[in-house]
């Protein structure tokens, strides 16, 4: 397992404070290196109860419990046997690990623990936190991108019995391609906010968010829908499900994957239960994947682009009350960073915005549908 300053720092640390907090910005290696460390340590050591906790399971078992199982299986240590997918514990040289949300009241107030790992502490109100601290025996580790000035995180951090340290993705550049780089730097002339939390990896607010409204509930089958799609490919394609659900729109993530080619993406919607009879309104700058994506049986239409189009779009998701389904983490983790430019204050930053465009795109058409016209004509 390659160890990086994370996982340095943890093992220098931990032994020595209470807590233990990893700050930084994007890409820079956190929770994979806590990943590492705690399994390292479980092999090792009797340790006893391990919780890994984020403000929602589905957001965890999408990145940290991913995380946890890949490097158990790359190390040779995974069992079967040991994996309770029922309860989401694995055992490890008698050592129990519990994966959990902070949805979960039970598991906030329940038994007793020797380690804790919040994941995105920031995340997670005082007071959940504070409940879990109160059953935690020994350590305690958190990670989080800083994207706030002022947080009840730093009051714990500048505990005498805490340490920090701060990394950037320039501590991970080994784990890093040249896209991913490119696109981190990308920031650095984009936006001073997001460059300071993502790539330097110090506090700042994230001003200037075009989405303030949406709220996040279990996915519900809506009463009708359709799918947007944001092409890509360094990118992620995005395919999105946007539904009518009593008086709101909802957002719940499908497809959200790099490297895919046109017909990547169509083995993938087969896979995923895609609807070829729903109607999908796509990026309209890729017009041969919209050709490939027809012939193999798909209703799929081009997003008529112009001028002042994309905050007429931004402007109708505004329009509506936004849910968007806990299970759909990327949409989540993006909506949070999305912003306007400082530059121009009628155009987004380029960035976190691949199911940002896939939600407005299909929610455009969808309020166009309901009003009886099933063509996109972005005039309103």
């Amino acid at each position: 397992m390659q160890l990086n300053k994370n996982f340095q720092f943890l093992v220098d640390n931990v032994p020595k404070y209470r807590i233990v907090g990893l700050q930084g910005g994007t890409r820079s290696g956190k929770s994979y290196a806590v990943v590492q460390y705690l399994i390292s340590l479980a092999s090792n050591y009797k340790i006893g109860v391990i919780s890994i906790c984020r403000e929602s399971y589905n957001a965890l078992k999408a990145t940290v419990l991913r995380d946890f199982i890949d490097i158990l299986i790359s190390a040779g240590l995974f069992r079967d046997e040991d994996y309770n997918r029922t309860d989401h514990t694995y055992v490890l040289n008698g050592n129990v690990f519990e994966f959990f949300g902070m949805d979960s009241p039970g598991k906030v107030q329940g038994r007793k623990r020797n380690i804790l790992f919040v994941n995105e502490v920031m995340e997670t109100s005082q007071n959940v936190y504070r409940q879990l601290a109160l059953r935690t025996e020994n350590r305690i580790i958190m990670d989080f991108n800083p994207t706030s000035i002022e947080h009840w995180v730093y009051n714990e951090l500048s505990r005498s019995d805490s340490a920090t340290v701060v990394t950037t993705y320039l501590d991970n550049l080994e784990n890093l391609n040249a896209d991913t780089i490119a696109e981190i730097e990308y920031l650095k002339d984009a936006d001073p906010d997001l460059w300071k939390v993502f790539g330097e990896g110090m506090p700042s607010s994230v001003r200037n968010q075009i989405y303030n409204h949406q709220k996040v509930s279990e996915y519900q089958p809506p009463s009708d829908f359709c799918y947007g799609l944001d092409f890509g490919y360094n990118h992620p394609s995005v395919l999105v499900e946007v539904g009518h659900l009593d008086r709101s729109i909802q957002w719940h993530e499908i497809i959200y994957q790099s490297h895919l080619t046109p017909s990547n993406l169509i083995d993938l919607m087969i896979q995923k239960g895609v609807r070829k009879t729903i109607q999908i309104y796509a990026d309209g700058a890729r017009p041969e994947a919209i050709a490939e994506i027809q012939k193999a049986g798909f209703r799929i239409k081009a997003v008529e682009k112009y001028p002042g189009s994309v905050k007429e779009q931004i402007i109708k998701v505004k329009s509506r009350p936004l849910v968007i389904s806990s299970e759909s983490v990327n949409l989540l983790r993006e909506i949070k960073s999305y912003k306007w430019s400082e530059n121009n204050p009628d155009e987004p930053i380029k960035a976190f915005d691949d199911g940002m465009d896939a939600g407005r795109y299909g929610t455009h058409g969808l309020i166009k549908g309901k009003r009886g016209n099933p063509l996109i004509s972005f005039t309103t």
